[in-house]
């Protein structure tokens, strides 16, 4: 009895044993795989994961070059650095326009362009994981580590191969990951353009976070949506999607966020009421202080816009002085100038853009303040001295290269415009001083007094820097150097013109503005041409440039009445002239004018189109175009981008070639060069053919946002190249120098050799007086050898030559034989 109940019990405990034994080799291996792979690919990944979305600009951009931080496809319509007083970098002249979505159709999509750090981190979080999907597959960590692959290598863009972890992942049935793996799916599916299955899965999972309470996973399916449609430009499908996240979503900041969102789309469509409302819903939720203050600045332009500018006004002066908003001070204080720059209220406008544009000096608004200041004087005011100052300063500022293009495109024309003034100055002066020669003589002697003011101001300002104890030096100072420091207080001073300031004589000499007069060299009629010739280009200056028809009306007139007989200038002149008044709809003035043209002017090219003006030039029947809706190059440019994202380099870069040299004109052929240089570089390592293909891009596509993009680094690369090729050629040159001083010194030395030489043995058998030896002293020592029994002495005659060169021969005596004597 006792036997079988020990049997029973040891049965029992060996069972027992044996279960935990097994259930131990399970927990151990999770253990093992936890500690040893699945923590550190974890941590890692959360970590390189938290740095990719802080770097993320705008959660509402499809997709994101985190390398360069731009936007692929352009820029988003959420980003809150976006500059004041432009919209999508228009200048503040053309700034009524509402804002457009940058096309994102058809975007870049490459191998991994994450910065280094984080694609290194990456590719040692794959390698983890990699480890238990092939050595730990009964690990219970399996499922994480396929998922963490999967978003690896979307991050990666490698969209593909993550599918592929997605997909394996769902096959393994139902795990804590089913719906976040769903949406992910849906992704990679988006970004491979299976549209219609992605759109599906993302409305499967937002059913499922419904259900499940998921208010994270309904809010990231939610925005990967609205994504998508603002992408495929499907506008008002995003909205809709807008719409339905707000009734659904419990995230009161991420529903401001989306109603922020919905209020641009609108304006993107034109509808300002609709986006007002957005804008103003904004602050029914919880927004952060960003996108409150956006959405209430949005507002705030929006109500000018309407003509509801009183109201635009109030709310920039609150939006001005509340102390949350101090980061946003300079871009309140552009709009609100704007406001009173449009009420013609100019000196309230210029002390706002002045004091931006001395107090955020570091900042991009410094600039726009300078341009608007500029727009101003020369629009508002007629100051031109002034404008041109700032439009030079805008230029050169760090606002945005529309900017800074806007205004050196401005600071040009006032250079024109200077010059032809000047040059019409100093014609007429010209023509006074041939009818009178006497004017010349009183002008000479008012310069010749300005000009001693002038030297005293320089003087009398030399003067008081020196009395200025922080500015004394042991050195005096040139004239030359007082010359250009009082010229640059001149000029300082004419940055901040005051009302009413008016130059003396002597400051003008300072700045160039009045020249020593000289007596004419031309003759009248030849003068009054040239005059007439710059005359119209000012004029043309004015209407076509300046943006200032009176005063092209004005010197148009000028022409036609003091100039008639200068009949080149004067058919361009009653051409432009006509064409003035055809714009301003008095067709009697414009046909009146081109009547004359036709008449008077038979052999003139502008006769044509006077008669074409006048309706004399019978017009053939135009042919209609179809427009293409599709672009051609669309479909080569797709299927490039499907054989790259299969790995075939070669091929893909063959094929991008091809769309770039079918389809110059195509806005694919700049993204086909761009994928060239991002294979080249990336993928194959291949530096300098990446080089030749952004060189292409910047020289063919110069305008273009992806030759803003490359250009940096194609610089950088350029550069580099020019350094070494310079630096290679500056060792050749080394070594050329080293080898010609080689030689030299070689030359020297056996020249110094040779001269020892014969010094030496000059010294040893030449006669003090060798050189001095003629001829009869070398035919007596001939003679006394043959009387001393030397039987050749041909052998031991000396010339004069050789002794002068110190070249004698030592004498054999050996070889003497004594003369036999005969008695």
């Amino acid at each position: 009895m006792f036997d079988k109940k020990a049997k029973k019990l040891f049965a029992t405990a060996s069972l027992i044993t044996l279960l935990l034994i097994l259930s131990g080799c399970g927990v151990w291996t999770d253990f093992t795989t936890y500690f040893n792979t699945y923590y550190n690919a974890k941590t890692l990944f959360d970590r390189v994961e938290e740095e990719i979305l802080l770097q993320k600009k705008d959660i509402f951009v499809f997709r994101e070059d985190l390398q360069t931080g731009s936007l692929l496809g352009g820029p988003g319509i959420t980003q809150f650095n976006q500059q004041p007083g432009v919209q999508g970098g228009t200048p503040f002249s053309q700034q009524n326009q509402n804002p457009q979505f940058s096309s994102q159709q058809g975007d870049l999509r490459s191998s991994p362009i994450l910065s280094g750090s984080i694609n290194e981190n990456l590719k040692k979080v794959i390698e983890k994981c990699s480890k238990i999907l092939q050595y730990e597959k009964n690990s219970s960590y399996f499922a994480d580590a396929l998922f963490i692959t999967g978003k690896a290598l979307y991050y990666q863009q490698e969209y593909a191969r993550s599918q592929r972890k997605f997909n394996e992942l769902a096959g393994l049935g139902k795990t804590k990951y089913s719906s976040e793996n769903k949406l992910w799916l849906a992704k990679t599916d988006l970004q491979l353009r299976n549209f219609d299955e992605g759109l599906r899965l993302i409305d499967e999972v937002k059913v499922e976070a419904i259900n499940d309470s998921n208010d994270k996973l309904f809010n990231d399916a939610s925005i990967t949506k609205i994504s998508f449609l603002i992408f495929r430009k499907d506008f008002p499908g995003a909205i809709i999607e807008c719409k339905n996240f707000l009734k659904e979503s419990k995230d009161e900041e991420i529903a401001a966020l989306v109603s922020y969102q919905m209020g641009m789309i609108s304006l993107s469509l034109n509808d300002q009421q609709a986006a007002l409302s957005a804008f103003l819903d904004v602050l029914k939720y919880e927004p952060t202080v960003d996108v409150e203050f956006k959405s209430r600045f949005e507002s705030a332009k929006i109500l000018k816009n309407l003509k509801r500018v009183d109201e635009s006004e109030a709310l920039l002066e609150e939006l001005r002085y509340l102390g949350k908003y101090k980061n946003y001070v300079d871009e309140v204080m552009i709009e609100l100038g704007q406001i009173y720059y449009d009420k013609n209220e100019s000196e309230k406008a210029i002390d706002l853009f002045r004091e931006v544009d001395t107090t955020y000096k570091q900042k991009p608004t410094s600039g726009i303040a300078a341009l608007k200041l500029a727009e101003t004087y020369h629009r508002k005011l007629g100051q031109y001295d002034s404008a041109s100052v700032n439009y030079t300063k805008a230029s050169i500022s760090i606002s945005s290269s529309e900017i800074r293009t806007a205004a050196a495109k401005q600071a040009v024309n006032f250079n024109k415009y200077f010059g032809y003034k000047d040059e019409e100055k100093y014609l007429n002066r010209d023509l006074d001083y041939l009818e009178d020669i006497s004017n010349y003589v009183r002008d000479s002697i008012d310069y010749a007094i300005a000009y001693r003011e002038y030297l005293d101001n320089v003087k009398a300002f030399s003067e008081t820097q020196k009395s200025d104890p922080n500015l004394i030096s042991q050195v005096e100072i040139s004239f030359a150097s007082q010359e250009q420091q009082y010229k640059q207080q001149l000029i300082a001073l004419m940055q901040r013109p005051r009302k009413g300031l008016v130059l003396t004589e002597a400051e003008k000499i300072g700045l160039g503005k009045y020249k020593k007069p000289e007596r004419p060299v031309l003759s009248a009629d030849s003068i009054k041409t040239i005059l007439s010739k710059s005359l119209y280009n000012l004029a043309s200056l004015f209407y076509s440039e300046l943006d200032v028809p009176d005063s092209a009306h004005y010197y148009f007139k000028k022409i036609i009445k003091e100039f008639p007989t200068k009949r080149s200038v004067l058919s361009q002149t009653m051409f432009a002239l006509g064409t003035f008044y055809e714009t301003n709809n008095d067709s009697v003035k414009a046909d009146s004018l081109f009547r004359h043209i036709y008449d008077n002017f038979e052999k003139d090219p502008l006769r044509n189109a006077a008669a074409d003006k006048l309706g004399l030039v019978k017009k053939e029947p135009q042919k209609t175009l179809l427009k293409k809706e599709e672009d051609p190059a669309e479909p080569s440019y797709v299927n490039a981008e499907d054989i790259y994202f299969n790995k075939n380099y070669h091929e893909a870069i063959d094929s991008f070639r091809s769309v770039y040299k079918r389809f110059p004109e195509s806005e694919f052929a700049p993204k086909s060069l761009y994928y060239m240089g991002i294979i080249y570089e990336k993928n194959l390592k291949m530096y300098d053919s990446a080089a030749s293909a952004y060189k292409s891009l910047t020289l063919d596509y110069s305008k273009s946002q992806l030759a803003s993009a490359v250009m940096p680094k194609y610089s950088e690369y350029k550069n580099e190249k020019d350094r070494l090729l310079k630096e290679e050629e500056n060792k050749r040159l080394e070594r050329e120098r080293i080898q010609k001083e080689a030689e030299q010194k070689r030359i020297e030395k056996e020249a110094k050799i040779s001269d020892k030489i014969k010094t030496d043995v000059t010294e040893k058998i030449s006669p003090p007086n060798a050189e001095g030896i003629d001829d009869d002293l070398l035919l007596k020592n001939r003679m006394k050898n043959d009387t001393t029994g030397i039987k050749d002495s041909s052998k031991i005659s000396i010339d004069k030559d050789s002794l002068a060169a110190g070249s004698i021969p030592q004498l054999d005596t050996s070889k003497v034989k004594p003369k036999k004597i005969i008695d």
